[in-house]
């Protein structure tokens, strides 16, 4: 049985996970799910979670322990390390946050909109950029505070997994 804490916003979920007969079992904070997944391509899995299905999407960031989690038009940045090494770091008092100076596509897509201006200060959270894929619209929002430094695609603009959206200074 494996244990992480996986922090996602400041919040921080105590995670187990079990193998058993074709399928995990993961506990979340005491509560537990039956995952089974079905691996699709470059990244990209189709979970069922208690019986709900749920496509994922989930890169390494410069294989730090941090992740881009996509699900349901939403990029999520998580940060995932073994249970007991995140809690030595804080009993040390070590913070593990780190700021991203470069925001890339997640997937393929059409820049459809544009929110932010280089020079504009940002805040966690905040809608930066709309991409469509798949007949749907993404929003692609800042995984950190700071200021926009520069915006390298322009709204029509085509772009593949991987390019680069906005850097931050």
């Amino acid at each position: 049985m494996a244990r992480y804490q996986v922090t996602v916003d400041g919040c921080d979920f105590d995670i187990t996970l079990e193998y058993q007969s074709e399928q995990y079992v993961a506990t979340v904070n005491g509560r537990e799910y039956v995952v089974r997944q079905t691996p699709l391509a470059n990244g990209r899995s189709l979970l069922l979670i208690n019986n709900e299905s749920l496509e994922v999407d989930i890169h390494s960031v410069d294989g730090n322990g941090e992740r881009h989690v996509f699900m349901a038009g939403v990029e999520i940045l998580t940060s995932i390390e073994d249970y007991a090494v995140a809690q030595m770091r804080k009993a040390a008092g070590i913070s593990h946050v780190r700021a991203d100076n470069t925001l890339k596509a997640p997937m393929p897509g059409l820049v459809v909109n544009i929110q932010v201006r280089p020079g504009d200060r940002v805040s966690k959270g905040q809608p930066l950029i709309v991409v469509e894929a798949m007949k749907m619209e993404n929003i692609i929002k800042a995984g950190h505070a700071g200021i926009v430094k520069a915006i390298p695609v322009r709204a029509g603009a085509s772009v593949e997994k991987g390019d680069t959206l906005l850097e931050f200074e």
